[in-house]
């Protein structure tokens, strides 16, 4: 079993009011780790937030202040956002963006739905109600950040929906490749009678225009569903992918699969089980030439881990570590409305004290991201709760060594 040394944990960034999470990061040519992340506007995972991007010119020990890519309006949020450095130089992040923050007229006799209600952010039942996908975006910078453009819009047709995960892959051709996830006869994503599909879209302009490419997977037979693609060159030039998995109608959480292209993601070629269970994951080449995956951990003792392959292709959980452990707070007084993944009658989540086995929403964790330093170290970056009696998100760090 590979093991880590030298290990040390860094806070990026912590909210005083909002939860924070889903951080992706990329190493630039420069350097420096550059890393997007997700803004909460409340105090709760609610996926209505805006994108925040940090920098790092010490490995991951030291972080900028929080620059805002996308702010959010009244009407707007944007979320689920990835970074790409593209070969001349251009930045690339792509994201989400959702609308519905008007409630309409609200009634004059008493609401259909007496919760969610707390008294910050008063009847979420309309909030719920309201919110829609609006498309996936990409914004580009010329000037490091300095500057974006406006978001444009990504062509993910014939899905409705295509979620983000990580940021964009250059191909040695100049295309670009983004992984999504969605449906192509519903908007939502789970249920509407449609398992999840993961999917490429591809630009051939530097990001200003896309069209669908390829199926990553999918089960027509609408049991399995696959979401939140990581997609990693091989020293030959394949591409391999990894994707979490779920299986209806319990929507449990199954093992990761990896499917390989051998035509730069033209074709794949069927998902294959691993003995992994864990999930979203993300991949990269080490310098030793050995490959490196990490993925979050939500079942006792939670956290997030790491795997070790030889070739890419074969992940075994033999070859399984653990780079954190918790994240999940062992207690926690305050009420919370549900989130936005969470029907309105779900009322209030009266959380009090919880235990291993029932974190209810403070399950959401990990959501890792990895890169290696030009001096061999590697930094992984995660989301996890505090320990606050009222819990709130935040995003940090951990840098180590391979020992072996």
């Amino acid at each position: 079993m590979p093991r880590i040394v030298e290990v040390s944990h860094h806070d990026i960034f912590r909210h005083p009011e909002h939860c924070v999470n889903q951080i992706a990061a990329r190493r630039v040519a420069s350097g420096e780790i550059v890393a997007v992340f997700n803004e909460e506007r409340f105090p709760f995972h609610h996926d209505s937030g805006q994108t925040l991007l940090v920098r790092s010119a010490d490995g991951g020990i030291t972080w900028s202040a929080p620059e805002i890519v996308l702010p959010w309006s009244e009407t707007e949020g944007n979320w689920d956002c990835g970074f790409c450095e593209l070969a001349d130089g251009t930045w690339l992040v792509n994201l989400t963006i959702t609308g519905f923050f008007k409630r309409g007229i609200r009634p004059e006799g008493v609401s259909w739905s007496a919760h969610p209600h707390t008294p910050e952010w008063g009847d979420w039942t309309w909030a719920y109600k309201l919110q829609g996908w609006l498309g996936t975006y990409v914004l580009r910078s010329t000037d490091r950040g300095r500057s974006w453009s406006r978001p444009i819009p990504v062509n993910v047709r014939p899905m409705k929906h295509g979620g983000c995960r990580l940021g964009c892959w250059q191909l040695p051709d100049g295309g670009i490749l983004m992984g999504l996830y969605g449906r192509i006869r519903g908007y939502e994503e789970e249920g509407e009678g449609e398992s999840t599909r993961s999917a490429l879209v591809r630009s051939d302009d530097g990001g200003f225009n896309w069209e669908y490419y390829s199926t990553l997977a999918y089960d027509p037979a609408s049991i399995v569903d696959y979401e939140e693609p990581a997609l990693m060159r091989l020293a030959d030039g394949r591409l391999v992918c990894t994707m979490r998995t779920h299986v209806n109608p319990s929507g449990d959480a199954k093992n990761l699969v990896v499917t390989v292209s051998e035509d730069d993601g033209f074709s794949w070629s069927p998902p294959r089980w691993t003995d992994i269970w864990g999930y979203p994951s993300e991949m990269i080449a080490l310098q030793d030439g050995r490959y490196l995956m990490v993925y979050g951990y939500r079942r006792p003792p939670y956290g997030v881990r790491g795997c070790i392959s030889e070739d890419g292709v074969t992940w075994k959980r033999a070859n399984e570590f653990v780079i954190r452990e918790g994240g999940v707070p062992g207690r926690a007084a305050a009420e919370k409305p549900g989130s936005s993944r969470m029907s309105p009658w779900s009322g209030k989540i009266g959380s009090g004290a919880i235990d291993w086995h029932h974190p209810g929403v403070y399950q959401h964790i990990g959501y890792p991201s990895v890169v290696q330093n030009a001096d061999g170290t590697i930094t992984c970056l995660y989301h996890e709760w505090s320990e606050d009696e009222r819990p709130l998100q935040y995003v940090r760090c951990t840098r180590f060594r391979l020992a072996d």
